[in-house]
């Protein structure tokens, strides 16, 4: 998991201020290219449990289906 806060407070604390600062605002551009590759390798707590959530229970469903045809087929 990235720690995006971590990185940021270590990058202000490497920034002394000792040499002008060659930072211009982000361009439209690559705002977008940031801000999709964070929601990529972010991931959200929530949304996967529900995903995870809906597995389980499409193997629950699926894994008594399977056992009613065993039954049938002994019976």
């Amino acid at each position: 998991m990235v720690d995006w806060n971590g990185l940021y407070k270590w990058s202000m604390n490497y920034q002394d201020g000792t040499r002008p600062s060659s930072f211009k605002p982000m361009s439209k551009e690559d705002r977008d290219w940031l801000e999709a590759a964070m929601k990529a390798y972010c991931l959200n707590d929530s949304d996967r449990l529900t995903e995870l959530i809906k597995q389980l229970q499409a193997w629950s469903a699926l894994s008594s289906q399977t056992a009613a045809e065993a039954n049938e087929v002994t019976a």
